[in-house]
């Protein structure tokens, strides 16, 4: 997967518009809250197959981190 197209539909799940790039920290957007966390969960497992807790999710600041905690070999370009 692309990097923009994960931050696109990351975004699409937290139905949100605001910009959103790899060093944008999770818990500063304005639509993230607890319901988020199990949108952001849902959406790792149903699009990569990776089951994440809800502890892994506390220890995620930027974007890039929780793609690192998905796996950076799973995504492509810079």
């Amino acid at each position: 997967m692309d990097k923009k197209d994960f931050i696109d539909e990351l975004k699409k799940n937290l139905e949100t518009e605001e910009d959103i790039t790899e060093d944008t920290i999770l818990k500063n957007l304005c639509a993230y809250d607890s319901l988020a966390n199990l949108v952001v969960i849902a959406f790792i497992d149903s699009r990569f197959k990776k089951k994440i807790s809800s502890r892994q999710l506390q220890s995620i600041t930027t974007i890039r981190s929780l793609m690192e905690l998905v796996g950076m070999e799973n995504f492509e370009g810079d």
